[in-house]
């Protein structure tokens, strides 16, 4: 299972978990497949998140998968921009950027692979 931003989701996925709105009602069931007027309702309800699975119901993308090069740099401007008023020395603030360097590549990497799953 993975969590994506609703950004970067595509219909096709199947949902992960249940997602509700900011009072508790249920939008949609996990299991799930999201199609472009989920996406919408969600995005309308201010929902940021979600947890989609694979066809084989695991992780969408591993973590330690090759990364191109092209990514890699996307993921690191990011990085730099989200980090920029931290202090690079700290090894609290380390610790944190690289947990937020995987788990952003990670969403990268599944997002890029379920574009060009739907796009077959």
């Amino acid at each position: 299972m993975m969590r994506l931003n609703v950004d970067q989701l595509t219909p096709g996925l199947t949902l992960g978990k249940p997602v509700y709105n900011l009072n508790g009602v249920l939008l949609l069931c996990a299991g799930e497949v999201l199609s472009a007027k989920h996406l919408q309702i969600f995005k309308a309800w201010g929902i940021r998140d979600l947890d989609v699975v694979d066809e084989e119901g695991s992780e969408t993308v591993a973590p330690d998968a090759p990364v191109p090069p092209e990514l890699a740099a996307a993921v690191e401007r990011e990085i730099t921009r989200r980090f920029r008023r931290s202090d690079p020395g700290d090894p609290v603030i380390s610790l944190l950027r690289q947990l937020v360097t995987r788990r952003l590549t990670v969403q990268l990497l599944t997002a890029a692979r379920q574009r060009a799953r739907v796009g077959r």
